[in-house]
């Protein structure tokens, strides 16, 4: 089994995965859910 190197490091995978939470599903999940867990599919 051959062993992949990392596309990204850890915080371009962070900074990249917290740009698409604001732009993409902050608007849509935010309101009214403060605190909870919401899927994301």
């Amino acid at each position: 089994m051959t062993v992949r190197p990392l596309r990204y490091s850890k915080e371009e995978f962070a900074r990249r995965g917290n740009e698409l939470y604001e732009t993409q599903v902050r608007p849509h999940a935010e309101e009214g859910n403060h605190g909870k867990i919401v899927p994301i599919c």
